[in-house]
């Protein structure tokens, strides 16, 4: 279940592409508070986001669980480690956004509020991201986002992936988050920060998948493989 949440951060992250062929590298830092002790380990994780045109590389590391997700605007890849189990699989944009459809949510409710501050040099402005949940019980995210970076807004639904919040209809990009999520029926609380923006040009070679040594598996087996595991 901590593997699909981390997951689905790095989803979050690569869904934030910006346009033309401007290059950004953010680095993040992701704290979760509230996780049971067998799952201490993956509580803190450190992530960077290479972005440039339509791709996307997302790096994501932490003391249990390293893995990379690479988007190219149509094909994504992901890649995961485990313990040195090694595993991968690949989707198209179409089969990502099927998957999406399947769960029907409400959209959530966006209230900006007046509340500014600097995050890795951006101002940013503070919003209120309310949903519901099956649960029938109000769930409220504080975005931090900034306009000075352009993102693609479609590319940022969190729906059906690992229960992360729509933010489709956010203004900008979001530099900082804090959400609430059930684990095993207890709460925990995922803190996301980016620590720094760099704007140094990338070379085109960082956004091509290297997937030696990995078992690869396709999108349909991988979500089988969740469902065998009691996953989504």
């Amino acid at each position: 279940m901590m593997n699909k949440t981390i997951f689905a951060t790095a989803l979050f992250l690569f869904g934030t592409i910006v346009t033309g062929q401007e290059a950004y590298t953010l680095k993040m830092t992701v704290k979760t508070e509230g996780l049971p002790a067998e799952y201490a380990a993956y509580g803190e994780q450190e992530i960077t986001t290479y972005m440039k045109g339509d791709k996307t590389k997302t790096d994501v590391s932490s003391m249990m669980f390293n893995s990379t997700v690479y988007f190219d605007g149509k094909m994504m890849t992901s890649l995961s480690e485990t313990m040195g189990n090694k595993t991968g699989f690949t989707a198209t944009k179409e089969e990502l956004e099927t998957n999406d459809k399947g769960e029907k949510k409400e959209k959530p409710v966006i209230e900006y509020t007046n509340e500014k501050k600097m995050i890795a040099g951006y101002e940013c402005t503070k919003a209120v991201v309310t949903t519901v949940g099956k649960d029938k019980k109000e769930n409220k995210t504080i975005v931090w986002t900034t306009d000075k970076i352009k993102g693609n807004p479609s590319a940022r639904r969190g729906g059906g992936r690992g229960g992360m919040v729509d933010l489709s209809d956010v203004k900008g990009h979001p530099l900082a988050m804090e959400m609430t999520q059930m684990n095993q029926g207890q709460e925990m609380k995922i803190i996301m920060t980016t620590t720094e923006v760099a704007t140094t040009p990338l070379d085109d070679k960082i956004f091509i998948p290297n997937t030696e040594g990995y078992k690869m598996m396709t999108y349909k087996e991988m979500l089988e493989k969740q469902k065998t595991m009691g996953g989504r």
